[in-house]
Order: structure tokens, then C-alpha cells, then sequence
């Protein structure tokens, strides 16, 4: 019951802050459409900033056993395959919370970046490990793996960039992923 309440806090105040914004989104108002009483969130989150951060790191947390599942991936091109395709998911689903924290919240564009370069770094090993083991294995054309996982991360942040700035929606992360997947792997490829 009171991780149900505490989701159901989550999930009305992400729709809350998407639709009109997080200073104009009040606690009360959560409370409200979330159909308990204002104490109850208190009880649950010290302020409206608690939550909004909580959304972030929620959200963070969730790509944790997708990242665990890339890391066993004995498949090099389904591990690529799998690191685009949940990136660019974890973008579509919380590009508009990472936005607002940065805009709206103090320190928000610190603690983002901060989250942001660490799972960044993360990635960029597991891409650096992965172009190593196929250049060893005789699948990809010997390169520096640090350039080819920085190219293949921009790849992934430009076409967010692009399509979340011209408020655009790709079908789905998959659709946008094959495209960047299709590009890599022309670059990358024996």
C-alpha cells in the first residue's frame, strides 16, 4: 500500500509537471488528483523538489537491468543493438523530467549533469568493451574503441537532441534505433 501511494504520487505528479510545469504544478494539486490528502505526499516526499528528483532517479533506476542484460549480451551486435535502442527509449521517457529539473529546479542543471555523465561514462565503457571484443574476434574494423563509442553516443543524443527540440516523436525508440544501428554498423563493420 505504501509503495502503491508513493507510485501513484509519481505518476500523477510526472504528468502534472509535463502538462503545465513544475513552479506551476503545487503540492496541494498533486495531492488532489492523486486523491489523498496533502499529508499524505509529505509523508511520502519532503517537498515537491524530492519528487521531481525521485522521478529522476526512478527513472535512472529502471535502466539498471537493462544495462545489466547488455553486459551478459554474448551477441556483440544485439549488445549495440540493445545499448541504442535503451537509450533512446530512457530518452523518450524522460527527456521532458531532465528537462525541467534543469530549468526549473535549483541546482537542477548540476545534479542532471551529474547523473547524466556518470551513466554516460558507464556506457561508454561498456560500448568501448564491446568494439574491442569485435575487433577481436574479427566482426568490426579495427578502431579506437573511446572514438567509436563517442560516435556512436552522439549519434544516439543528436537524434533525441533533434527530434525532442522539433517536438517530434520518433514511432518508437526501436524505429529511430534502427537507423543509428544501420549507420554504425556500415562505419563499423568488417
Amino acid at each position: 500500500m505504501v509503495s502503491d501511494t508513493r507510485d501513484t504520487i509519481l505518476q500523477v505528479a510526472r504528468r502534472l509537471f509535463v502538462r503545465q510545469g513544475y513552479t506551476a504544478t503545487s503540492t496541494r494539486q498533486i495531492a488532489q488528483e492523486a486523491g489523498i490528502g496533502k499529508a499524505t505526499v509529505y509523508h511520502h516526499f519532503k517537498d515537491k523538489q524530492t519528487i521531481v528528483l525521485a522521478l529522476m532517479e526512478r527513472d535512472i533506476e529502471a535502466t539498471r537491468p537493462e544495462v545489466a542484460a547488455v553486459r551478459v549480451e554474448p551477441d556483440l551486435r544485439r549488445r549495440i543493438q540493445m545499448i541504442v535502442e535503451g537509450n533512446l527509449r530512457f530518452y523518450s521517457d524522460s527527456g521532458d523530467i531532465l528537462q525541467i529539473i534543469q530549468r526549473e529546479v535549483q541546482d537542477g542543471a548540476t545534479r542532471v549533469q551529474t547523473e547524466y555523465l556518470a551513466c554516460r561514462r558507464e556506457l561508454s565503457v561498456l560500448i568501448e568493451e564491446t568494439l574491442k571484443q569485435g575487433s577481436e574476434q574479427g566482426l568490426f574494423r579495427s578502431l579506437d574503441p573511446s572514438e567509436g563509442a563517442r560516435l556512436l553516443l552522439m549519434m544516439i543524443e543528436g537524434t533525441f537532441a533533434i527530434t525532442y527540440l522539433a517536438g517530434e516523436q520518433p514511432e518508437t525508440p526501436e524505429k529511430a534505433a534502427a537507423t543509428i544501428i544501420d549507420a554504425f554498423f556500415r562505419v563499423i563493420e568488417k
